[in-house]
């Protein structure tokens, strides 16, 4: 058998490399999804004494950057158009984009940003700044995310306590309820 002496400063050098790429973290794939309009939904009921109000968002905009391998690496942002709403009600509609609700002319965007995600699997909990009406509040957002290839999926629901973003009118004849349930589906393409 023949041993061989490696020098010191050679070894000590190997030893520290090995450290170091024990140490460094794995390069994430990162992959972009986009949110696509057209195959997704984000909804609002609000509850009143005498007719509650369901409706929806049509045009809004985001996207989503996560390494499918770890989930909580996703960074969201999506932005509503707060003028595209739509209770089905015209009257309604005009009222709750005046002033008195969304103010859509001072406050033409509603967004959400992701600060962080926590949890494990598709069960997810992200927690965001949501901006609307001009007001900035941090909000927790439970969701079922699901990604598939090229093809990401993402649903939840959260409540806004609405007079925490300006949203302080009411009605004697018609009180409304401080709650405001959000849901969405959100579907995104990876390019």
């Amino acid at each position: 058998m023949i041993l061989r002496v490696v020098p010191a400063r050679f070894a000590l050098g190997l030893l520290l490399g090995m450290i170091l790429a024990a140490a460094a973290p794995l390069r994430a794939e990162v992959t972009r999804f986009r949110i696509q309009p057209e195959a997704s939904e984000v909804t609002f009921h609000a509850t009143s004494r005498l007719m509650n109000a369901d409706g929806r968002f049509s045009r809004f905009a985001g996207d989503v950057a996560v390494d499918p391998a770890d989930l909580k690496t996703a960074r969201v942002t999506v932005s509503v158009e707060a003028a595209s709403l739509d209770t089905g009600i015209a009257r309604r509609d005009r009222h709750l984009r005046s002033e008195d609700f969304f103010q859509v002319e001072k406050f033409p965007a509603i967004t959400f940003e992701s600060l962080r995600v926590e949890g494990a699997g598709r069960r997810l909990l992200v927690v965001g700044r949501l901006t609307l009406r001009g007001v900035t509040r941090e909000v927790r957002v439970p969701v079922d995310v699901s990604v598939a290839g090229k093809r990401l999926e993402a649903r939840g629901q959260f409540d806004v306590k609405r007079t925490d973003h300006g949203m302080t009118y009411d009605s004697v004849v018609n009180p409304i309820g401080e709650q405001v349930r959000i849901a969405f589906a959100l579907r995104g393409q990876a390019p």
